[in-house]
């Protein structure tokens, strides 16, 4: 991948947040870019790895470590990027679940973080792994055809004599057996049940010996089945009454899917059938992966990490967050701010209460608690 090192004028802030670390077991990265901030302004894109911050190699970084890097930043702040292959949007479009998983055949989750004087981690949780419908056993594959320039009457001599007044032609059309209908995708693991139906008119190939099916047969996956023959893989029990989970695209019962496939939830510890929770390197039931102060779900919503648990959006701001005292609002990573009078501000927030003037770097005074320039030092009415 290219590299290349991109110096961002001073002082902050920068207008890009990074997620990642070593903390975190991956490498730094943009993970976000405020549009019209010096960082848009220059050639990072969202997605680019950090190589080195100041000249400082960050691989053994942790990310507050390289958050604190970045503050310390004396003047200009130099960073060596190694361009992502294709940068993100920038506003990613919302995506359906079921969508992304019939689109892709897996699901990402993704984790960001960003802190002032603690390390905050956003995890992106969505659910959905699911391969698309195999390609059907049977097809129709047409005779190769002349290139489209030549028409008939070019390349056939006899084509006048065929199509001549008073000449009868004879039309043949080939008999194609009824195709299945596409199989749905379906979360891995789901617990699936074969639909029975009686012998008919239709004459299906069977999904394991390719087939025709002459009397009942079996449905499931969309595809049709003997009922003999639609059988668990490993311990050859039959599946014609009996729920199945596809697995590899072959089907097993209940029992051995189980013993053989399932991955075991982090925090019950007993296996998964069904929709499955991707977090944190390790898989949950959606039931069990919860808010540790709530204790809802997260479902499809972000959660951050506080001293090892996940908590909701909402409680970690109450319980953790580091806000402004001036407009009340969060100091995220890339936010300049002063600590003064006991509280932590916004450079932009600290201000003379009566005349609005910024007063960083300057000498201020203070009355019931607010900043206050030289000037309106003894004002009455603050």
């Amino acid at each position: 991948m290219e590299r290349c090192v991109v110096t961002l004028n001073g002082p902050g802030p920068w207008g890009f947040r990074l997620q990642g670390g070593k903390d975190f077991n991956m490498p730094l990265t943009i993970s976000r870019i405020t549009p019209g901030s010096k960082a848009a302004q220059s050639q990072m894109n969202q997605g680019d790895l950090v190589v080195a911050i100041d000249g400082v190699n960050t691989d053994s970084m942790t990310h507050l470590e390289a958050q604190n890097k970045i503050k310390s930043a004396s003047y200009n702040l130099s960073l060596t990027l190694q361009k992502a292959v294709s940068p993100p949007c920038s506003c990613p479009p919302r995506l359906d679940c079921s969508l992304l998983a019939a689109l892709l055949g897996a699901g990402r989750y993704l984790g960001t973080s960003y802190s002032c004087k603690k390390t905050l981690k956003y995890f992106l949780v969505s659910f959905g792994i699911l391969k698309t419908a195999p390609a059907p056993v049977h097809s129709y594959t047409p005779a190769n055809a002349e290139p489209a320039s030549r028409p008939p009457w070019v390349t056939d001599d006899s084509f006048s004599q065929k199509f001549a007044p008073g000449k009868t032609t004879t039309t043949v059309t080939k008999n194609i057996l009824p195709r299945g209908a596409p199989a749905p995708a379906i979360a891995r693991g789901t617990i699936q049940r074969a639909e029975r139906f009686p012998a008919s008119s239709r004459t299906p190939l069977c999904g394991h010996c390719n087939s025709i099916i002459r009397g009942p047969f079996l449905v499931a996956m969309g595809r049709s089945w003997h009922p003999e023959e639609f059988n668990c893989a490993y311990c050859k029990t039959s599946l014609a009454d009996m729920c199945f989970v596809e697995e590899q695209n072959s089907v097993y019962c209940e029992r051995c899917y189980e013993q053989f496939f399932a991955p075991t939830c982090a925090r019950c510890h007993t296996k998964i059938m069904g929709e499955v929770m991707h977090a944190l390197r390790q898989t949950w039931h959606t039931s069990c992966f919860v808010c540790a102060a709530c204790k809802k779900p997260f479902g499809n919503s972000l959660f951050h990490m506080e001293d090892g648990e996940p908590y909701c959006e909402k409680d970690y701001i109450a319980l953790f967050s580091t806000k402004c005292h001036g407009c009340d609002f969060p100091v995220e990573a890339g936010d300049k701010f002063i600590e003064a009078l006991g509280h932590t501000w916004h450079d932009t927030c600290f201000i003379c209460a009566v005349c609005h003037v910024n007063l960083e770097g300057q000498p201020f005074y203070s009355k019931k608690d607010k900043p206050l320039c030289k000037k309106h030092a003894h004002a009455i009415n603050v």
